[in-house]
């Protein structure tokens, strides 16, 4: 099984880290494949994809089950969903349980994928719910089986839905690039990526 958890990480931070850990304990028997953007379709960062990068590795490359995956930043153009989803598909073939982990923000915004009606042919998807969030299911994921146990994802390659309650961790990337901008000295991001922001002097100005 590979759970594909992507995202901008700007900057990864606790949050981030948590989820990773969860996703851990909910599939037990998958590789967690961690899939920095190279270039948002939807949103622009201030910080180079090589600093994203390297902070991702500093905050997770230790993990055990977590594999750090360049597959974004290995072609041109922007880094859409349903590329990745059919390279990874070439590589693993079409038995490989696929498990896409999307978050409120990826949800609400599916409509304006690239040809988002594919994702439940390539595979599962798993829904993050915050503490007191029921996410709605986009009309696009609305034929999808709904399921309540992870591990019956093992030999399913695709076509199901679960849902996924996440650590309450009260942080986000844009709170983060607003304590930096305000210059706190205490940040909610690995000790190793907060000495990093400071290295390389990220998101100092204010948005």
């Amino acid at each position: 099984m590979q759970v594909l958890f992507g995202g901008t990480f700007d900057p990864v931070h606790d949050g981030h880290v948590a989820m990773v850990e969860q996703l851990r304990v909910t599939f037990p028997s998958a590789t967690i494949q961690v899939i920095p953007n190279s270039r948002p379709p939807h949103r622009n960062s201030e910080v180079s994809a090589t600093h994203r990068l390297e902070m991702v590795h500093l905050a997770m490359g230790h993990l055990k089950g977590i594999k750090i995956n360049r597959i974004e930043f290995e072609r041109s153009g922007p880094s859409y969903t349903i590329d990745t989803l059919n390279v990874l598909r070439e590589q693993f073939g079409k038995d490989e349980s696929f498990v896409l982990v999307l978050g409120a923000d990826a949800i609400s915004k599916m409509d304006i994928w690239y040809k988002p009606m594919t994702v439940p042919l390539l595979c599962n998807v798993c829904i993050l719910n915050r503490a007191g969030e029921n996410i709605g299911i986009p009309s696009v994921l609305a034929e999808m089986n709904e399921i309540v146990d992870g591990a019956l994802l093992d030999n399913t390659p695709s076509g199901s839905l679960i849902r996924l309650q996440t650590p309450d961790v009260f942080v986000s990337s844009t709170l983060v690039r607003s304590l930096i901008a305000r210059g706190a000295k205490q940040l909610p991001v690995p000790p190793n990526v907060a000495d990093y922001i400071v290295k390389y002097d990220l998101y100092q100005d204010p948005e």
